[in-house]
């Protein structure tokens, strides 16, 4: 093959993996979960995402979670919202953020209403 060649075929496996991984960020929320115990940050806490209400019954268990990320070092979990998360036709979205104890009770949840664009910050606070 000419290098010509080889390079436009390179070019257009490139491209078509942009177009299949869906390389755009376009309609994407950020939020940042800040969880707290006892005020102070919590590292390694594995922070739970659910879409919806916070009066939705299924929310307190772990399986029905959308996502989950551990916080970091300064206790914040980064969520990206994409834009399947939103649901056919919406801009906005009620996502809801847990955590469980060693019990599996949920000890901490906050709510964010978030917009396709957005970049939030929610606290969580961990009570039990």
């Amino acid at each position: 093959m000419t290098k010509l060649f080889k390079q436009f075929f390179m070019l257009a496996i490139i491209a078509g993996a942009m177009v299949l991984t869906g390389c755009s960020d376009d309609g994407v929320a950020t939020v940042s979960v800040k969880v707290l115990k006892n005020g102070k940050a919590v590292v390694g806490e594995q922070v739970y995402m659910y879409r919806g209400s916070l009066q939705d019954a299924f929310l307190e268990h772990k399986i029905h979670a959308s996502k989950n990320i551990a916080t970091d070092d300064e206790g914040v979990a980064e969520f990206g919202i994409r834009s399947i998360d939103f649901g056919a036709g919406s801009n906005q979205a009620t996502v809801i953020f847990e955590t469980f104890d060693a019990n599996e009770n949920v000890n901490g949840k906050v709510a964010a209403s978030v917009k396709k664009g957005d970049k939030k910050t929610v606290t969580l606070y961990i009570t039990k």
